[in-house]
């Protein structure tokens, strides 16, 4: 019985070839989509999952609440919490630290010389690491052990990419390198990171000393992990952590009009959940990861759409095959089996059809997410799991029913003796039915082509935007981190050298520049205001020419001058880490410059009220400035966020992080290699490294433009498919009426009527379909340009485009399949009449 079933519906896969193969593709392009989103929606699920444990390893993080107000919240927490909580608490096992070396050190130089070769590199992914961090992740240890290697002072682990870097097939363990002017020993190696996971490490270094940091409650530029013992109520271990901080911190906070609260964050949430500062990279963004899923669900809607129409459209034609089956004595079950092999069949060719596309297209769609999708699945065993391949295999079996079950049921409730006599009419519910299909159709493409259209836009006028300062033909050089005492000497004739270059306008430095996060955010309030008005800006350190350079205006006040530079007494932990400093600290004559935003924030009405206005701010501790000058506001990062609050000082310090550099040429080869022989000169056994601003600034876009590529390629493929099941159904449709149109012909009927008669219930169905779609589109848009401080507004494009162009395409699709019908010869139509 099976067998003939089967027989069956492979014949009618065969005899109505072309409707099989629009069902064949569209289903296929569906599954494709469907598939490789799941992939990635996988591959972003899986981060962070390879540690022994790893689901009893947590982050610690800190936030921030001003007046009771929540202000912000840092992944990072306080160096003294990592031992505190493993003092404090039994349930926690191991605990571990780690920090940035730009902490501490400005720049950063890792260095390597023996008898064949001299190398040098600028190091950004050097972090401090306490000895139990290693233990504690089960990093896989190449050489050395992991329990000791981070023991020692000035003891230094590599990945397996940066050993090769430096030694080749050399064995690292025992080599000295130099880290900026000290020397430190390589005590292991550690397999390369995982491309999923959220950490972004190429270094590990020991803290100066095995008590470092412990009893500091005041910074907090340190990321804490734990691990916890097994059955650990986390809500119970939390409720525990204000009793610490009311010990350790409560009185300062309270002294500074803030308050603080820890929280214990799983590390598998972090890459799709977390959107604290301070993080070691990007993260992902859950919500754009299960819409990109959303994406791939419409498509396979439309293409199941096309088969539940194409199927109820030619009812009439397996009308007959019914009424003869139930005379025989089938019976309705057995139809239902039928019709629903039927579709089985086609569901299993558009199967191995899919196969072969998402084997053929999986490269090109990581490239498009931006994502190494297929390694990070095999990374974390994800592809061996029985619930990862259960899941497409249940949608699929899902599917066969969703789309079969509709036909198998109506064709099999047709009764034989109408049939037969000829008395089979076609139902006018089932034709409303597939007219709300189709409406849904376009529906969901209108939405997708507007979306698209809206992510364009907000991209092109993020990129367009005046950002407050002058972005092209900047270029950023990386400050020297070999420095002695003659290095403020070398800088001076740096820039001598430079200035005499007819391609050189400005050269200022700055410990960062537009595009890049500032790492360091303190208090701020107005000189005898109480504690309970202090407000948070950024600090940034930058010398007398940053602002000329950048060409940011001034709206009130002056800029820095040389005189103006000053030196903060040293952190006592990090006393060893930089170089002493023997010019005099003036606590209570620091010149200061804000921005707009913290004038505002500061209350001036305006800021000409600001000059000359003594505040007090913190960094190490608090100090007395003057404010000199308020400046306009500019984009520090990109417009996801508002005009960050910032107080600029002129620090004395050696290592500057970024030499900022304004250009004006056509030769920019020339120029760089003419910087590079001054910097050289300048700066031996430093590397030169740079960048161009505006290239630097628009990587922060990169998530928005691989997602807007993503959308464009899912609302193509969701049109391509709607087009499919158009095309079906025109062609049936002029099958059906193809006497209709002869006789039309005879009476005098012109073509452009009859095409106008087959577009008309198209264009009314598309016109009721953008007035149902629109809202949902001005609903979503509006909610995805609220994640952006400054956006594009609700444009004319947005909401007239997508109708024309489906309009277009719709109208187009049905009048090249009526043409042919429009212009053929009556005669033949009606010969057999």
């Amino acid at each position: 019985m099976l067998k003939s079933y089967l027989l069956v519906a492979w014949r009618n896969v065969l005899r109505h070839k072309v409707f099989s193969l629009i069902n064949i593709t569209g289903l296929s392009i569906g599954m494709t989509a469907v598939m490789l989103i799941y992939f990635y929606v996988q591959s972003e699920r899986s981060f962070d999952q390879f540690s022994p444990g790893s689901d009893r390893i947590y982050r610690v993080p800190l936030s921030y609440y001003n007046n009771g107000v929540p202000e912000r919240g840092d992944a990072t927490s306080h160096p003294a919490v990592a031992p505190a909580l493993k003092a404090n608490y039994p349930e926690i096992e191991i605990s571990a630290r780690i920090n940035p070396s730009t902490t501490w050190l400005p720049t950063t130089v890792v260095s390597y010389e023996d008898h064949h070769k001299s190398i040098q590199f600028n190091e950004t992914k050097l972090y401090f690491a306490d000895p139990t961090f290693i233990p504690l992740f089960g990093f896989k240890m190449l050489e050395g052990d992991p329990r000791t290697s981070l023991e020692e002072p000035r003891s230094l682990v590599l990945t397996k990419k940066t050993a090769v870097k430096y030694f080749g097939d050399e064995p690292a363990l025992g080599k000295s390198v130099r880290v900026n002017s000290e020397d430190y020993k390589v005590t292991g190696v550690v397999a390369d990171l995982p491309p999923y996971t959220h950490l972004d490490f190429e270094l590990l270094s020991s803290y100066p000393r095995k008590d470092f940091g412990v009893n500091d409650w005041g910074w907090t530029q340190f990321l804490t992990y734990v691990k916890v013992a097994p059955r650990t109520d986390i809500a119970a271990l939390k409720a525990k952590f204000p009793a610490l901080l009311d010990k350790h911190v409560r009185k300062t906070e309270a002294e500074h009009g803030y308050k603080t609260e820890l929280d214990l964050q799983p590390i598998s949430e972090i890459h799709l959940k977390s959107h604290l500062q301070l993080e070691m990279k990007a993260n992902g963004d859950e919500r754009t990861v299960y819409f990109i899923g959303l994406l791939g669900i419409m498509i396979l809607a439309i293409a199941w759409i096309n088969y539940i129409n194409l199927s109820t459209a030619r009812a009439m034609e397996r009308a007959k095959e019914v009424g003869m089956r139930k005379v025989s004595g089938a019976t309705r079950n057995q139809l239902v089996t039928q019709f629903l092999l039927d579709a089985v069949l086609i569901n299993f060719l558009a199967v191995v059809l899919t196969v072969v596309l998402t084997s053929f297209f999986l490269p090109a769609f990581e490239a498009l997410a931006g994502s190494p999708i297929s390694t990070i699945l095999a990374g974390t065993g994800v592809w061996m799991t029985f619930s990862f391949w259960m899941a497409p295999l249940v949608a699929l079996i899902a599917g066969v029913l969703f789309v079969g079950i509709y036909p198998a049921l109506l064709l099999s409730s047709f009764k034989p003796l109408s049939v037969l006599k000829g008395k089979f009419v076609k139902s006018a519910t089932g034709a409303w039915m597939r007219k709300g299909l189709v409406g849904f159709q376009y529906v969901l493409s209108v939405i997708l082509i507007a979306g698209t259209i809206a992510i364009s836009r907000q991209i092109s006028f993020m990129q367009s935007q005046d950002l407050g300062y002058t972005q092209e033909q900047i270029l950023v050089v990386k400050g020297p981190s070999v420095v002695d005492s003659t290095s403020g000497t070398r800088f001076q004739f740096f820039r001598n050298e430079q200035m005499k270059l007819p391609e050189i306008m400005k050269m200022g430095r700055s410990l960062s520049v537009p595009g890049r996060m500032m790492l360091f955010a303190n208090g701020i309030r107005l000189f005898g205001s109480p504690v309970s008005e202090t407000v948070t800006a950024y600090n940034m350190s930058i010398d007398d020419q940053f602002f000329s350079t950048f060409e940011i205006p001034f709206v009130a006040g002056t800029g820095f001058s040389e005189s103006d530079r000053f030196s903060f007494p040293n952190h006592p932990d990090i006393s060893t880490l930089i170089l002493p400093r023997d010019r005099t600290f003036h606590p209570e004559r620091n010149k200061i410059i804000i921005n707009e935003r913290l004038s505002k924030m500061l209350g001036f009405k305006d800021p000409e009220e600001a000059i000359h206005q003594k505040v007090r701010f913190g960094l190490w501790d608090e100090f007395t400035g003057e404010i000199a000058g308020v400046v306009k506001n500019y984009h520090q990062q990109s417009l996801h966020k508002n005009y960050e609050p910032i107080l600029y000082f002129y620090a004395d310090f050696e290592q500057w992080p970024s030499i900022s550099i304004r250009l004006k040429t056509t030769d920019f080869p020339g120029t760089i290699e003419k910087i590079r022989n001054n910097y050289a000169t300048a700066f031996p056994g430093n590397p030169f490294e740079y960048y161009f601003v505006d290239e630097y600034f628009n990587e922060q876009y990169n998530v928005e433009q691989k997602f807007a590529h993503v959308f464009t390629v899912v609302t193509a493929l969701a049109i391509f498919v709607s087009c499919l099941g158009l095309l079906g159904l025109g062609i049936y449709n002029v099958a059906q009426r193809i006497r209709e149109i002869g006789i039309r012909k005879v009476l005098g009927a012109p073509v452009s009527s009859i095409l106008l008669l087959f577009c008309k219930d198209s264009l009314q169905l598309l016109a009721v379909s953008c007035a149902m779609a629109l809202p949902v589109v001005w609903f979503g848009v509006q909610s995805w340009l609220e994640n952006f401080a400054f956006h594009i507004g609700f444009e004319w494009t947005i909401f007239v485009i997508p109708p024309l162009l489906l309009l277009v395409i719709s109208t187009m699709t049905i009048i090249t399949i009526s043409m042919r019908a429009a212009n053929a010869n009556p005669v033949e139509s009606l010969r057999t009449e």
